[in-house]
């Protein structure tokens, strides 16, 4: 077994066995190993400073890869994937070990995606200790009525629903204009994720490149913006073509992030838009609704149960052993 190599770049060749093993191991698996944040930062590089990838090799490629993603005051957040031929080897320990060196002041957590049996022994085995849940909920589209008119479902009042907030001012509930709504959203989403390292950090580069990607779809983004242009709310949704290891192949959706501003808190817009999201996921024909939830988010649970979602699987988050 070879050394990591850690570098800022992983270049045109790497990059693509990256995107070959982490393939392989989804259909592998069931489960992706990196997360889409992961994936287009291979596609695309990442910016100075932000990122370190680690990739073991053997004599026919890539072996395995890990990525850490490093932001300011936080721990370092990574993945690790190994190709599923070339598992037992201590690829995946080799790769644990390395992100644990080579991590910044505030040390790392590594994501556990599905909780797979593989990835659960190694961590385990290594001493790292679980330190967070993000929760996969499902629901069954066929299960919202087709026409609601009381009850959890009831159908907001698209595109004219108005709703008033503690502070005064109207909002509009309307879908997402590519060119005009991206620094407007942008501040919503780093107003509404400020204390989460990952999402709240969000850049133009990053939302473009979402935006570039084949399951863009404009029409189920919603937004709730007032009467200064802000927005108050939103609800961005999405279909993955795969299925998402719901299906064999038919496609499925997301919830895929949901925001309200702290001002505009308590005024219903979450659930407004919620509704609006998944009741459009329902009316494309899809199947099957999906969203990941912080275990710890009990309000947001409370939400989701209320509509009919379960939990369906769980990513943990690992952190290393503390120094003797």
């Amino acid at each position: 077994m070879r050394t990591p190599q850690i570098s800022d770049d992983l270049g045109r060749d790497l990059a693509d066995q990256v995107l070959a093993i982490a393939d392989s191991a989804r259909r592998a698996d069931g489960v992706a190993a990196l997360s889409e944040h992961t994936l287009l930062r291979v596609r695309h590089g990442a910016p100075a400073g932000s990122s370190r990838f680690h990739v073991v090799t053997d004599d026919d490629g890539v072996a395995g890869f890990a990525f850490v993603e490093r932001v300011p005051g936080e721990p370092d957040s990574g993945e690790v994937v190994v190709a599923p031929d070339r598992r037992g080897r201590g690829h995946g320990t080799a790769l644990l070990e390395s992100v644990h060196r080579d991590a910044g002041p505030g040390g790392v957590r590594v994501w556990a995606h599905g909780r797979t049996p593989q990835a659960v022994a190694v961590a385990e085995a290594e001493g790292w200790t679980a330190v967070r849940e993000l929760h996969k909920m499902r629901m069954p589209l066929s299960d919202i009525p087709a026409d609601a008119p009381g009850g959890p479902w009831a159908a907001p009042e698209l595109p004219e629903a108005k709703l008033r907030p503690k502070a005064g001012g109207r909002v509009t509930v309307r879908t997402f204009v590519v060119g005009q709504d991206e620094r407007a959203w942008l501040r919503a989403n780093a107003r509404v994720f400020a204390d989460h390292p990952e999402q709240g950090q969000l850049t133009l580069d990053d939302l473009l490149q979402r935006e570039a990607e084949d399951w863009f779809d404009p029409h189920g983004f919603f937004l709730a913006t007032a009467e200064d242009g802000s927005v108050a709310a939103f609800h961005w949704t999405k279909t993955h073509a795969d299925g998402a290891g719901l299906t064999d192949g038919t496609p499925v959706g997301e919830v895929y992030a949901v925001g309200v501003d702290p001002d505009w808190q308590g005024t219903g817009l979450g659930r407004t838009l919620t509704l609006a999201g998944v009741r459009h996921l329902r009316d494309c024909g899809l199947p099957w609704v999906h969203l990941y939830v912080d275990g710890g988010n009990e309000a947001a649970l409370g939400l989701y149960r209320s509509l009919g979602f379960e939990v369906w699987d769980t990513d943990v988050m690992y952190t290393p052993p503390t120094p003797n």
